[in-house]
């Protein structure tokens, strides 16, 4: 049965991950978040015992990889690899490495018109152009769809449209502490640089990660999710803006979402929006040759895949870009000859599932906060 071939691959992924751990940490980590995406998939199916199973599976996973990803950074920051929280020297200028930046605006972007169209109302104008009003119910807003569908990427566009603020990228995951009550420390320390500028604007990712519905057993979860709760409380009255990002909105405690004072669905792309995708992929991902497609063409061959219960992220499009290229680049280096056209990808489009299916979509067309 499919509902139990996703709990068997998350299985398998997680019992490579204990294998590796102690010798590869980082390829440890990755089987974990592998493990998860199956869990999400089994959690999806219509059986309640599986479903059950499911969740009581990722919750175990989710806890090893914040454990992992810990021990991760904490031997990072022990061999200098990288800037964290460090309490011993009294520094906190980690987040000011969190700052996000970008080469893209608004304008840049193709499609996306009603995200943009909102950003623009709640977040930008009130902060560029002279209003006769402000909408404050623009101060915290929850953006959630499908992964892979651009969210992040909007953060730094974003950016980019308030020159005069600056933006803080934080992963909610890079939070999480194996120590008890540093998460929430962390959380702490993050409002706390916030508030120090009313034109700031903080961008959480993956907020899920410290913010599932409370059961009542796990009271450093519960702890924590109690001090994001505060510090949001704490920015309500002013010009500080937080976004927040998830793919799972239906697993964020109630309390939570009630923060929100808008949220923003970010779908799978469109026709206009997988076009943009292909090319900006293409832009990024090849240098000194301009190969000889149509994209127009490709972008309806994708569509016509898609079948309408399954569609490509933008995830995916960057995937087939890049697959296509390395098929390329083989043919190269082996027959002395390649060809980068739209039949190559037609091939590689063919190889490549979509990884947005039905029951994913459900839960965003269901949810409603």
């Amino acid at each position: 049965m499919l509902n139990q071939l996703y709990i068997d691959k998350g299985m398998s992924h997680l019992k490579k991950s204990r294998e590796i751990r102690s010798t590869e940490p980082l390829h440890s980590l990755k089987h974990l978040y592998i493990s998860k995406d199956y869990l999400v998939k089994a959690m999806l199916e219509n059986n309640f015992d599986v479903r059950y199973r499911a969740y009581a599976l990722y919750k175990e996973v989710q806890n090893e990889s914040w454990d992992l990803a810990a021990a991760c950074q904490t031997d990072k920051k022990n061999s200098g690899d990288m800037s964290v929280i460090d309490d011993d020297n009294g520094e906190d200028d980690w987040i000011d490495k969190a700052v996000v930046t970008s080469d893209f605006t608004f304008d840049d972007i193709i499609g996306y018109d009603y995200i943009k169209e909102k950003f623009k109302v709640h977040i930008i104008y009130p902060r560029t152009k002279d209003m006769p009003f402000k909408i404050r119910a623009g101060n915290t807003v929850l953006m959630y769809g499908p992964p892979g569908c651009g969210k992040s990427f909007f953060s730094g566009a974003l950016s980019n449209e308030i020159a005069d603020s600056t933006m803080y990228f934080i992963d909610a995951s890079n939070v999480l502490s194996k120590y008890y009550g540093e998460t929430s420390r962390n959380i702490s320390k993050i409002f706390s640089k916030l508030k120090e500028d009313e034109s700031n604007v903080l961008f959480i990712d993956e907020i899920d990660a410290i913010s599932m519905s409370r059961d009542g057993t796990d009271s450093a979860s519960n702890r924590t999710l109690s001090t994001l709760l505060t510090q949001i409380d704490g920015i309500d009255k002013t010009e500080i803006n937080l976004i927040a990002a998830t793919n799972r909105p239906d697993m964020i405690d109630s309390a939570l979402l009630s923060r929100f004072n808008s949220s923003l669905y970010i779908p799978p792309p469109g026709e206009k929006e997988k076009g943009f995708i292909f090319g900006l992929e293409l832009d990024r991902q090849i240098d000194g040759y301009v190969p000889e497609v149509n994209v127009d063409d490709i972008v309806h061959y994708m569509e016509d895949k898609e079948n309408g219960n399954l569609r490509y992220s933008g995830r995916d499009i960057r995937r087939i870009v890049t697959n296509a290229l390395e098929i390329a680049a083989i043919d190269y280096v082996v027959n002395n000859s390649f060809s980068i056209d739209n039949k190559l990808f037609y091939q590689v489009i063919d190889e490549t599932s979509p990884s947005i299916d039905r029951k994913m979509l459900r839960i965003y067309e269901d949810f409603r906060f």
